[in-house]
């Protein structure tokens, strides 16, 4: 996970992680209107499926410090741990 010195997760990565996805998203309709092949169309896709995700964990990951901030170092880390397992079963 993406993470600050502190281990905070800051607005400006979330922005950063959702404009590069809105790029990706961009790069996909160019193809389409270049009538790319649905295959690289579908690979692209996926990446910006990809992107976004980690986008909400990012916002999840910020939600859950937020939430935690009081709570010893180790709680976090397995609440870290407990979304990445989450979301790489999605």
């Amino acid at each position: 996970m993406t993470t600050t010195d502190e281990g905070y997760v800051t607005s400006k990565q979330i922005k950063s992680r959702l404009k590069r996805s809105a790029g990706q998203l961009d790069g996909v309709l160019r193809m389409m209107d270049d009538n790319r092949p649905c295959d690289d169309v579908l690979v692209q896709l996926s990446a910006v499926k990809s992107s976004i995700d980690k986008a909400m964990k990012l916002v999840i990951a910020r939600n859950i410090i937020n939430c935690v901030d009081g709570s010893d170092q180790m709680d976090v880390q397995k609440f870290e741990h407990s979304l990445d397992l989450l979301l790489k079963t999605k």
